[in-house]
């Protein structure tokens, strides 16, 4: 009796192990028909910041690491769904003194879609293409100092910047590059700069993991499950 139930146990543990393996690979073989979100957290990447006075770069900060967060994308539907990005902190040297200040620092910089982004139009195939979203906003803070030590550092200026649009171009890694977006504009007027604007503009490089690595690891977790079922 043992015998035929453990003989039991090891067949029903064996078609799991199949019927697991034969959806992923329907899965596997036909994204177009999934045509589903799939939230990707960033895994690495970097971003290129500019700073602007009147639209003339006076200061750069190259390959500024990411925090975080995720992207969710179709790539069967060429669709950007929703967008979280965070900048670690950076300082800024300027070439020109921006009311007599002369370093800026990107404090905490947030790049999130609003409650109603979405993707407005797109093109391409699965495997590489551009798509224009939006609204966004940036969240976080700056601040400046002067490093010859006239002015008095400020810090903890809050950023709360409404992005209309952006454009990304996605591929097949997936990894996302989205470019020249501003993340925040200073009003020079409170720093004796009546009508001038200081920009920050910043350009995303985003690392997400390889396609299908989620779908292994379901795979790997259920022939697992399986395994031991049988024990």
């Amino acid at each position: 009796m043992l015998t035929i139930i453990s003989h039991k146990r090891f067949l029903c543990a064996r078609l799991l192990e199949l019927t697991a393996l034969a959806f992923v690979c329907l899965l596997w073989m036909a994204p177009a028909v999934r045509a589903a979100p799939v939230l990707y957290p960033v895994v690495g990447g970097f971003v290129d910041i500019d700073v602007k006075l009147d639209g003339v770069v006076i200061g750069s900060s190259t390959g500024v690491g990411l925090m975080g967060d995720s992207i969710t994308m179709d790539t069967a539907a060429l669709t950007l769904d929703a967008i979280r990005l965070e900048i670690a902190p950076t300082t800024i040297s300027l070439s020109t003194a921006f009311g007599g200040y002369d370093e800026i620092t990107v404090e905490s910089a947030i790049l999130e879609g609003t409650m109603v982004f979405a993707t407005t139009a797109s093109t391409g195939v699965p495997t590489l293409f551009t798509v224009v979203a939006g609204p966004l906003v940036v969240n976080g803070s700056w601040g400046a100092t002067d490093s010859n030590g006239i002015n008095a550092a400020t810090s903890g200026n809050s950023i709360v910047f409404d992005v209309l649009s952006l454009i990304a171009i996605v591929n097949t890694s997936p990894a996302v590059e989205i470019d020249q977006v501003t993340i925040n504009s200073i009003d020079g007027t409170p720093f004796g700069e009546p009508g001038k604007h200081l920009t920050i503009v910043a350009s995303y490089n985003v690392q997400t993991p390889e396609p299908g690595t989620g779908l292994l690891v379901a795979l790997g977790l259920v022939v697992l499950a399986a395994r031991r079922g049988r024990s």
